[in-house]
């Protein structure tokens, strides 16, 4: 699915397409879709800002983007990999993100899809310091199996083993995405012997190149008169559709899977309610902003208020009364006028 979002997070469209299609495939597809749909609105594109991520990078796409309106986009950083090496010292500070951590940025001009546009280096040490923490965590993990598996071939004991059934053990072992930093040789099964040996070592340079990266995001735009901040802070903002696919996988809320249907009108039919239960969380979540709560924590005080029917001993009558509520759901009842749709 394909979801537009405006920087108020209001989702203005959505596409369903074949799961089998690539993201980067589909992408103008959906530019045109929402080019056409702005144009009925009597909205003019030539001034309008597209934000997304390298998934939907293509020499083609981006061309066709840039026709139509501005871009903050970010790159792949082998794109870009002589900026990676630029130190921190030439980086300046920009700002300081909502969970306190300070973003740095380094601005030049750098050629992608063939075209030059202002680059902004983007860096978080808090991003650094995860990355990191999680690469060396994965690493370890993988040069204990290895060397388990050098032991197992340096005994003689148990089965023969050939050089093929060594390769496709060590190709499990190495995730996909450390196939370039890890090195190995399988040599021939000596005399005498009934495994083949294993040799591995760490491509130093290739690693010095994947912590040049930690912490950085590429972006890159044709907003050159822009603050950095600016630019920083517009495609970060992409996390806004990041969450309302968050939203569209809650399992309490309005989740589209599973897909229960055959039918592509169906299963466009299902999405389609999905997203407009979507719409009314996010109308929600506008008209009680001032109380900074998340739509999880708004469903959750919601969910809290609950009523009661009260009748005395000295008469029948019945009144519908509400429990004791905390501070925060009080709050609600009175800005929601929940009392509205009490009856008596």
């Amino acid at each position: 699915m394909g979801l537009a979002v405006s920087e108020d997070n209001i989702p203005f469209m959505h596409e369903v397409y074949e799961g089998n299609k690539h993201d980067s495939k589909i992408f103008p597809e959906l530019l045109d879709a929402i080019t056409e749909r702005l144009t009925n609105l009597n909205i003019e594109t030539d001034d309008m800002i597209l934000v997304f991520d390298k998934g939907n990078n293509s020499t083609a796409n981006i061309e066709d983007v840039t026709s139509k309106m501005n871009i903050v986009a970010s790159a792949k950083q082998n794109q870009a990999e002589e900026l990676l090496e630029i130190s921190l010292d030439n980086y300046k500070y920009l700002y300081t993100n909502s969970k306190g951590n300070k973003m740095y940025g380094y601005r030049t001009k750098h050629e992608f899809f063939g075209k030059e546009f202002t680059t902004i280096i983007l860096y978080s040490a808090a991003s650094h310091k995860k990355q990191m923490k999680s690469y060396e965590k994965r690493k370890a993990k993988m040069l204990e199996k290895l060397a388990d598996l050098q032991r197992r071939l340096g005994s003689n004991r148990g089965k023969e083993r050939d050089a093929s059934s060594v390769e496709r053990e060590v190709s499990e072992i190495i995730y996909k995405d450390f196939r370039s930093v890890f090195g190995y040789k399988i040599g021939a099964v000596p005399p005498g012997k009934k495994k083949p040996s294993l040799e591995v070592w760490i491509e130093e340079g290739v690693e010095k190149k994947r912590y040049a990266g930690f912490g950085k995001t590429v972006l890159f735009t044709d907003l050159t008169y822009w603050h950095s901040k600016k630019i920083a802070k517009t495609y970060n903002q992409k996390y806004l559709v990041e969450d309302d696919f968050k939203l569209l996988n809650d399992l309490l809320l309005v989740p589209i899977g599973p897909v229960n249907h055959r039918k592509d009108f169906n299963i466009r039919a299902h999405i389609f309610l999905c997203v407009v239960g979507m719409i009314f969380y996010r109308y929600l979540a506008w008209k009680c902003k001032h109380l900074r709560l998340s739509i999880l924590q708004l469903v959750d005080e919601l969910g809290g208020i609950r009523l009661a029917l009260v009748r005395k001993k000295t008469d029948n009558n019945v009144m519908v009364v509400v429990e004791e509520m905390n501070v925060k759901q009080a709050r609600l009842f009175s800005l929601l006028d929940l009392g509205e749709f009490m009856v008596s």
